[in-house]
């Protein structure tokens, strides 16, 4: 009897185990290699799930023990990287796959129920979609020889009702459906009316854009993560409804994680990406966003799946940022000059201060010095002044003063510190060379980053900042 029952309790975990894993069977006609790759959409990535290698009768299968993560997935095809697109629904376990390499639109499922319903509406979509390529050709030959096209207009826009009906239909019948997923975030956003003169209007419409541009898209549901268009939607929102200043780069983002927040893996993907997107941004000032993210998520425990060690890169990396931030007023100092003179950042006295970082022995810092003794030139009569700061330290101190008669830079107020009392290099974060920031009078911090060739650009840009301030 008892072994009996162990029999049965083996059949039983057995049963469950398949219940749980995966088994997709695959049948591609007239497809000559003999492997296939499973892959599927994360966020802006599309990952490798598996290498499938032919079976001996022809087939593919993909078989795991787990259960694949609801979403929408890939059969990438060699040589050519052709693909067709299948969907995994939270009950789908064991289904079949066949479509012909020659003629993908051959594409058909059983045993699925949500590529069932995948189907059905791509059927009715390219049946309804062809409808109204022949209808808006009809309507380009009609127009085009003078003839009246006003009911062939009426066809498209009945043709446009059909469809919307039908969409919303299937939403009203399979709201969990992936394919409702789908739907909803490809459906256009309805624009009220708005009144006022047409840049008024304009205004009101990009807002209302804007405000409700997520408004069919289920950032909170994590199957929206594992599909094509979360991440086009998000990327086009922070780069084209999102104006490019820190300020307001903050508030798009707190506002996304915000809405992502029911997910705890779109969540955790999402300020991981901010942070390093805006950690490696090549746009002057952004460094603030990476900043920004870091005081208020990873120094508030709101990323905890980052170990300690990581963390305290990332927190280090943006208190070195912190203090030079573009609207900042700069750390203060006291350097010396080849004779041993103290001089101070408030003693540095111009309306333009520029401080250029340098090594005799760099070879960026070569290449800048043309660039920037031409600046000089053309801007030491507009209230400019250049503080050239070496960073050689201790035994090769010396070599600063060597470096400025050899590069015949005597014109600035050349400066450094051997010991690094002020500790301008760790406070400037200027371990790397050449490194210019602009300073006003008051040691606000007006641009940083910027190479040389750039100097002239940003100061016409300044100069007239100012004359139209002092017009006001």
């Amino acid at each position: 009897m008892r072994f009996i029952f162990t029999i049965l309790c083996t059949i039983m975990a057995l049963s469950l185990s398949a219940q749980d894993g995966m088994n997709i069977q695959i049948d591609i006609e007239n497809y000559p290699q003999d492997t296939a790759v499973i892959g599927y959409y994360y966020g802006q990535n599309t990952l490798v799930q598996d290498t499938l290698f032919k079976e001996p009768d022809g087939g593919f299968v993909y078989q795991d023990s787990a259960a694949l993560e609801p979403g929408v997935y890939i059969i990438l095809l060699k040589p050519d990287n052709q693909f067709v697109q299948f969907l995994v629904g939270e009950g789908d376990r064991e289904f079949e796959i066949a479509f012909d390499y020659n003629d993908l639109a051959t594409l058909s499922y059983s045993g699925s129920p949500e590529n069932a319903l995948f189907s059905e509406y791509m059927a009715f979509l390219s049946e309804k979609r062809k409808m109204r390529t022949d209808l808006e050709a009809s309507f380009a030959e009609a127009s085009s020889a003078g003839a009246d096209s006003l009911s062939i207009q009426a066809s498209i826009d009945a043709l446009d009702k059909e469809v919307e009906s039908y969409q919303q239909s299937f939403i009203n019948k399979h709201p969990e459906s992936i394919t409702t997923l789908l739907i909803k975030a490809n459906r256009p956003i309805d624009n009220p009316d708005f009144e006022g003169t047409p840049e008024e209007i304009n205004q009101q419409k990009y807002q209302y854009f804007r405000e409700h541009y997520f408004d069919n898209i289920e950032l909170g549901n994590p199957l929206s993560l594992r599909t094509p268009f979360l991440h086009d939607r998000v990327n086009y929102f922070m780069q084209k409804l999102t104006y490019q200043v820190p300020d307001s780069l903050n508030l798009s983002i707190d506002h996304l994680l915000e809405k992502v927040s029911p997910s705890e893996d779109t969540y955790q993907y999402y300020l991981s990406y901010f942070l390093n997107e805006y950690a490696n941004s090549k746009v002057v000032g952004l460094d603030a966003v990476y900043v920004y993210l870091t005081d208020n998520y990873y120094k508030k425990n709101k990323a905890p799946w980052v170990d300690e060690e990581n963390l305290k890169k990332i927190i280090d990396n943006a208190d070195k940022i912190s203090p030079t931030l573009i609207g900042k007023t700069a750390p203060p100092f006291e350097v010396f000059q080849q004779d041993g003179t103290k001089i101070t950042l408030d003693e540095f006295d111009a309306d333009y201060k520029v401080l250029f970082f340098w090594r005799p022995d760099c070879g960026h810092c070569e290449k800048a010095v043309p660039d920037i003794k031409k600046f000089y030139a053309d801007y030491a009569d507009k209230g400019v002044k250049i503080m050239a700061v070496c960073t050689k330290l201790g035994k090769e101190y010396e070599k600063c003063w060597k470096g400025v008669e050899d590069k015949d830079i005597g014109e600035f107020v050349n400066v450094g510190d051997q010991y690094q009392r002020s500790k301008i290099l760790a406070n400037y974060n200027a371990s790397r060379t050449p490194k210019i920031f602009v300073l006003d009078r008051n040691n606000k911090i007006l641009m940083k980053g910027i190479g040389a060739p750039q100097l002239p650009d940003v100061m016409e840009e300044l100069l007239r900042r100012a004359d139209a301030q002092a017009k006001k």
